[in-house]
């Protein structure tokens, strides 16, 4: 049995893999717990007894926190565009130095993985189908920190010190913390309240997305392969146009065309699709969820635990207000 230590676990995707993870592993989830699922309800989801929590910033990371850990899954940072230009001096100190440091120590306390959690907008925003050796371009203090981070860290692997750069899509499907600032997630959440979906622009810009899921599974391949050399790899599922994605989830609801809103005013700019040369060459093949069953999930998920749209599930709110004290 492994001991794998989750940074940043607390959070939406972290609460869900760490459940998953648990089955099989023990697990250390380190986090501050600004958002409290995780925390609060530790001694009541299941193999807990091979769950430990340090609840720490992972600046004050020491050697001692890395005692015993074969794997890290690096999950930490400030996580979206727009929360991330709140304060872009500590968007920096947290997703590049902070992240930088960890995985430092992290190699000389003797951990042999590292798996480090990214995102496809270190490529910016592309009309053509972008892969693990297109051209960088983040635009973004968020997607800037992340892309110079992955080189710090990659720039260390060695044959026992693995390092796994996992460049996510846009996440989509159920946790107990719940971000509802996600589009899959907005629209399912908007139906289930209002009947109606609003969509920015004419929705023709183009998304690749990929489910909490989906991801867990690959870290769990990744996990159980002691054999697996380092890489880069782009995580997707699939591409869609937003607007093709809103008629897919509104025809699930038995809702017609007629329940979005397309607001030509709020435009957005940003347009690009993902693949991977990388992804079946390290993995196999990946037989990804089906979107229905993703979209069932969450309105069961929504409905027993009666989440609402606030600073609990919009990051940008929680750190604008809380996080970096402005109103």
């Amino acid at each position: 049995m492994k001991t794998i230590l989750i940074s940043g676990g607390g959070g939406y995707l972290g609460t869900y893999l760490t459940q998953v993870l648990l089955k099989k592993n023990k697990v250390i989830v380190y986090d501050e717990f600004f958002f409290k699922w995780l925390y609060a309800n530790r001694k009541k989801i299941k193999f807990n007894n091979r769950l430990k929590i340090l609840k720490k910033d992972i600046i004050d990371v020491v050697p001692k926190d890395f005692k015993d850990v074969d794997i890290v899954c690096d999950l930490n940072g400030i996580p979206n565009d727009p929360s991330s230009e709140l304060n872009k001096k500590h968007t920096w100190a947290i997703n590049f130095y902070g992240r930088k440091k960890f995985a430092e120590m992290a190699k000389a306390s003797g951990v042999k993985r590292y798996i480090f959690n990214s995102t496809c907008a270190v490529y910016g925003f592309n009309k053509k189908t972008v892969n693990e050796k297109s051209k960088t371009n983040p635009l973004s203090t968020y997607a800037k920190a992340n892309l110079k981070a992955e080189k710090a860290i990659f720039k260390i692997k060695s044959n026992k010190f693995k390092v796994n750069i996992l460049r996510n899509s846009t996440l989509f499907g159920f946790s107990q913390n719940l971000r509802l600032d996600l589009v899959i997630n907005i629209f399912v959440n908007s139906l289930i309240n209002s009947g109606n979906i609003t969509v920015d622009g004419d929705g023709k810009q183009w998304r690749p997305f990929i489910s909490l899921t989906d991801v867990s599974k690959i870290y769990e391949k990744i996990i159980s392969r002691d054999e697996l050399p380092s890489f880069v790899i782009n995580l997707v599922a699939f591409n869609s146009t937003i607007r093709n994605l809103a008629f897919k989830i509104v025809k699930y609801f038995g809702l017609s065309n007629k329940n979005i809103n397309f607001v030509s005013k709020n435009k957005d700019l940003r347009n690009y699709k993902t693949s991977s040369k990388n992804l079946k060459k390290y993995l196999g093949k990946i037989r990804f969820t089906n979107l229905n069953y993703e979209i069932s999930n969450l309105i069961k998920g929504i409905k027993r635990y009666k989440l609402k749209s606030n600073e609990t599930t919009i990051r940008m709110q929680f750190y604008k207000r809380k996080f970096f004290n402005k109103t």
